[in-house]
């Protein structure tokens, strides 16, 4: 099994997050779709490309009363079907989400903006602007913005059920 660096992970997530016409030239040339939320998440169809409008998106609160923007969640209409799901949360300074926990679904964090302490069991890592971490399945994970300001990340998650 090759090892996952972070050009190769970068490389492969704007892949995947084109091919879903989550880029911002594929965003710009499709029409912003309007996307129903049910039982707070959201059940996109990802069978033709779609624009994702920040301004248009619902807000959900976590349970640290972070808001967080549903972007997608379906399945990807390839090899027979890929549960995928992403959202966007800002973090007031010092503030989590939710407390640290583990899932059987693989996760990324992609930071926006801010200063993200991403923990991983024991182990602490600062997440900076264009950073990302990598959740694999059934490990303790957590994130903390550890800086100043306003923190805002994506979650994107694959398989999760």
């Amino acid at each position: 099994m090759s090892e996952i660096t972070r050009r190769t992970l970068c490389l492969d997530l704007g892949l995947a997050l084109t091919a879903l016409g989550l880029s911002s030239t594929a965003g710009a040339q499709t029409a912003a779709t309007a996307l129903p939320k049910t039982q707070n998440s959201l059940k996109t169809s990802l069978d033709h490309s779609a624009a994702f409008v920040l301004e248009e998106m619902p807000v959900r609160y976590s349970d640290g009363g972070a808001p967080t923007h549903d972007i997608l969640n379906g399945v990807v209409p390839v090899n027979g079907g890929e549960l995928v799901e992403l959202h966007e949360t800002t973090l007031a300074p010092g503030a989590m989400p939710h407390p640290a926990h583990q899932h059987p679904h693989v996760e990324f964090i992609l930071v926006r903006e801010g200063t993200i302490d991403f923990m991983i069991g024991d182990t602490h890592h600062t997440l900076t602007p264009g950073s990302v971490g990598y959740t694999a399945p059934n490990e303790l994970h957590g994130f903390r913005n550890a800086g100043t300001t306003t923190a805002t990340y994506f979650i994107f998650s694959l398989n999760k059920k």
